[in-house]
């Protein structure tokens, strides 16, 4: 079945919303900058690499967004504290904080790998979620809320192997989804989160080259193997992974917090 038609249709559905996205790079956080500047977003753009910024910065100013870029490492508390402060200055506040900055698994069984490593996976993909959530809620605050949208995981879900510190720590952002929920529920500050499954983009082209070089068969017969695990006949792709992201981001989701969008093409039912 082939996927349907790429791009967003222009909208004004986030009209002057300041958002932020950590972790832009060349998969989601890319298509998740650019799907929230095609709906009228301001844009402020969080990653450790300024090349990695540069371009995707350079992508949605031709759209017709305002955009920063702000070299940040969410595991420094100063730093987080930076960005707001950047984020305030050039657009007057928050209004968004959309967590996709991950760190990837040491691809280690629990009883080979080195446990320090783990805790580094822990200490990206939830305490520097965490702390980048805590250093916004002021601004969020002062502008009577926000929606912070945590990219969390299937494997979360569905364990997979050699992929242990990186399924507990999507797990753990998903019970600090709801944490977070109950107890910003009462300042106006949404708290979800968006679980990917299986995604087209580099991360999984990656992956595809890897195991069919490993098995000595083509990245088509790979391709075609997870195809066949989803309902909808193929895994979605990144950019439409990013547009359950403008959803939560927006206010067609004003009463939704505390909520896990599984976006899977329905691999997965919870």
């Amino acid at each position: 079945m082939p996927p349907p038609a790429t791009g967003i249709s222009p909208s004004g559905l986030l009209h002057g919303k300041v958002c932020i996205v950590s972790g832009v790079g060349p998969g989601l956080g890319r298509q998740a900058a650019r799907a929230l500047a095609t709906h009228g977003a301001h844009l402020v753009l969080a990653a450790r690499r300024q090349s990695s910024l540069s371009e995707v910065a350079s992508e949605v100013r031709e759209m017709g967004a305002r955009a920063i870029t702000v070299p940040t490492d969410i595991t420094d508390p100063e730093q987080c504290a930076q960005l707001i402060i950047r984020a305030t200055e050039e657009f007057g506040g928050v209004d968004v904080l959309v967590n996709n900055a991950f760190r990837f698994d040491a691809f280690q069984s629990f009883e080979t790998v080195d446990l320090a490593f783990w805790r580094k996976i822990m200490d990206v993909n939830l305490f520097g979620s965490l702390q980048m959530t805590r250093a916004a809620l002021p601004a969020m605050k002062e502008r009577g809320g926000g929606s912070v949208v945590m990219v969390a995981s299937m494997v979360a879900r569905r364990p997979q192997p050699l992929q242990g510190g990186y399924a507990i720590s999507k797990g753990a952002l998903l019970t600090a989804t709801r944490v977070l929920a109950f107890e910003l529920g009462p300042s106006g500050v949404r708290v979800n989160a968006v679980v990917p499954g299986w995604m087209s983009g580099p991360s999984v082209d990656v992956y595809v080259q890897m195991t069919s070089d490993a098995r000595g068969v083509s990245p088509h017969t790979i391709i075609d193997e997870l195809n066949a695990r989803v309902p909808l006949g193929r895994i979605p792709s990144d950019e439409e992974v990013a547009g359950s992201i403008v959803y939560l981001a927006s206010d067609l989701s004003s009463a939704m917090t505390g909520q896990a969008i599984d976006v899977n093409g329905g691999e997965i039912f919870t």
